[in-house]
């Protein structure tokens, strides 16, 4: 089975845990609601989730993000590392203006 990042549709590797997962690179974009880049990350080696503006270092107390004013949502991965998904697929007519 296939994937491609919901939002650049770069090829991936299958993840039916995480169906709507998306690439490194569109990862690399998420923002807050405001526009504020965000970083990512687990807590320590065992895991747990940590969000943070990429500014300041502040923690971001929150999971949603957006990426391409697509909404996201950000957590920990099962076996560790981070994974962010599409709330939903990229409305109807997204990809026809993107170059």
């Amino acid at each position: 089975m296939n994937h491609t990042c919901p939002i650049c549709h770069t090829p991936l590797p299958a993840a039916p845990r995480y169906p709507r997962y998306i690439c490194n690179t569109c990862a690399a974009r998420a923002t807050s609601s405001d526009g504020r880049q965000l970083g990512f990350s687990n807590v320590d080696m065992s895991g747990g989730y940590e969000a943070y503006y990429t500014d300041t270092g502040a923690p971001y107390d929150s999971h949603d993000c957006w990426i391409d004013g697509i909404a996201c949502h950000a957590d920990e991965a099962r076996f560790g590392g981070i994974v962010i998904e599409c709330c939903k697929q990229p409305p109807a007519g997204y990809w026809d203006n993107r170059q």
